[in-house]
């Protein structure tokens, strides 16, 4: 047992010389998908009720751990605003009648992906495709009348690409594009279930395409 551990240990030193690190600050923007998500209200909901608007800037870091060959292993944090427009019925109406409420929410983003490279280690420009894991944390909407409370965490999964190119010894710039698919954000509900009279809960998926753009340091 202690000759196996000695051998792997040894050929775990052996290579590290040949693995590469990378840090890389990033910004850039994030478009979200214009499908409604549902509504807050509990009766008579419908499906356009609530929508989170538009791109906004996104950034963040991706760490990368690369071999010698063509392979590698990404983990990501983007941080990015969105906006929320909301028909609410007023938790203190009398009424039935609505009330487009507004604000913006954090949305975080946490991603692990695997790379594949389509130029070995060391070459100037590295054009690579890239799919991983994905989970996505939306914040509580800052609206009078919201009642779901924070998002829940939308676990999905994600994939594209991009290059990087080697400016000198220990820094690069780099260019990435991800189609993102996630859950829809906070469960709301959606129009009558004309089979059971009670009102969905399911959103299905939501789609984003996130495009930044870093400057990173290898070691």
């Amino acid at each position: 047992m202690w000759l196996r551990l000695a051998v792997i240990a040894a050929a775990t030193i052996s290579m590290m010389p040949a693995q590469t690190w990378e840090v890389s600050p990033l910004a850039g923007y994030l478009r979200l998908s214009k499908k409604p998500i549902g509504s807050v209200n509990s009766t008579s909901p419908k499906a356009d009720d609530t929508l989170i608007k538009g791109s906004q800037p996104v950034f963040g870091v991706r760490a990368t751990w690369n071999t010698k060959g063509y392979y590698g292993i990404e983990g990501a944090y983007l941080r990015s605003k969105a906006r929320v427009d909301s028909k609410i019925v007023p938790l203190d109406s009398t009424t039935s009648d609505t009330v487009l409420e507004s604000g913006r929410v954090w949305l975080n983003q946490i991603s692990v992906d695997g790379l594949a490279y389509f130029m070995p280690s060391g070459e100037r420009f590295r054009p690579y495709i890239a799919a991983g894991a994905q989970v996505q944390i939306y914040g509580e909407p800052p609206l009078p009348d919201w009642t779901i409370g924070r998002g829940p965490r939308s676990i999905g999964f994600n994939y594209g690409g991009g290059i990087k190119i080697r400016l000198f010894p220990h820094a690069q710039v780099r260019l990435d594009v991800r189609d993102i698919w996630g859950g829809s954000p906070y469960d709301l509900s959606f129009p009558t279930d004309t089979t059971s009279g009670n009102a969905s809960g399911s959103g299905g998926h939501f789609r984003q395409v996130e495009a930044t753009m870093g400057v990173g340091i290898t070691f």
